[in-house]
């Protein structure tokens, strides 16, 4: 795989975890919508949705609920969230470059988010309890289909949250491991070049060729700056200079 088609790939999975994030905020709320309509019926509280405890129902001893510690969940979704807005940003402005040295830490550290969510989701098999949707304990004679249905969208809808929130923590390892890989190749290509950065990030490389000459009209006009954007292309009055080399005049 070359380096362009690893970095489109890097662009599409990244996309991708955004997309998830959106899907696991509508299972939440179609999971949370369920929880509603039943947990009284069932005799629980509503606080037990939250509490990632193991919950005996105050009807029914037999009858337990249980669900994942929610809080981190909802701090991936959202940290997750606010990254994707920055990325897509950058992305939009600087289509193509990245990515950069920093992508890998962010990566790793949503990478280990995602992760942890997704241990922390299915807290409760820990101390056995399962994620099975079949033959749901139901209090009482229910005729009413109303709850009977509430509870399988719930536990459906708990699944499926669980299963997006591990495939999340799988692809940042791949972007992890993708975009470490995209910047040792990069260090490698353009080892011993000059670089121009944007915002922290290089935009921009060249190599010196041997023996090259650099006469400057006006030395005290030279100065190291950083192009903070497209139309800024330098601070302060621009150098007149000449590169000479061994076969001739090279840039003017």
């Amino acid at each position: 795989m070359n380096t362009q088609t690893a970095s489109v790939i890097f662009n599409v999975l990244r996309a991708i975890q955004i997309l998830i994030v959106f899907i696991c905020f509508i299972i939440e709320i179609v999971e949370y919508t369920a929880f509603q309509e039943f947990h009284a019926d069932q005799g629980f509280n509503e606080s037990d949705y939250f509490n990632g405890g193991i919950t005996v129902s105050t009807k029914d001893e037999t009858v337990v609920y249980y669900n994942g510690i929610k809080i981190f969940h909802y701090i991936a979704l959202i940290l997750t969230l606010i990254d994707g807005g920055f990325y897509l940003s950058r992305f939009c402005r600087y289509p193509a470059t990245g990515p950069f040295k920093r992508d890998i830490s962010i990566n790793a550290f949503f990478m280990i988010l995602w992760f942890t969510s997704g241990i922390a989701n299915i807290y409760p098999s820990f101390v056995g309890y399962g994620f099975t949707c079949n033959n749901l304990p139901l209090i009482g004679d229910n005729t009413n289909v109303v709850i009977p249905n509430a509870i399988f969208r719930e536990c459906n809808a708990k699944a499926l949250n669980i299963s997006f929130g591990w495939i999340n923590g799988f692809l940042f390892l791949a972007t992890t491991i993708m975009a470490l890989r995209l910047w040792k190749e990069r260090k490698e290509r353009y080892g011993g070049e000059r670089r121009v950065e944007a915002l922290g990030d290089v935009v921009y490389k060249y190599k010196p060729r041997p023996n090259t000459i650099v006469q400057v009209d006006e030395p005290e006009q030279v100065m190291i700056y950083k192009t903070y954007s497209r139309t800024e292309m330098k601070r302060g009055t621009p150098s007149t200079y000449v590169i000479r080399t061994s076969q001739g005049n090279l840039w003017e």
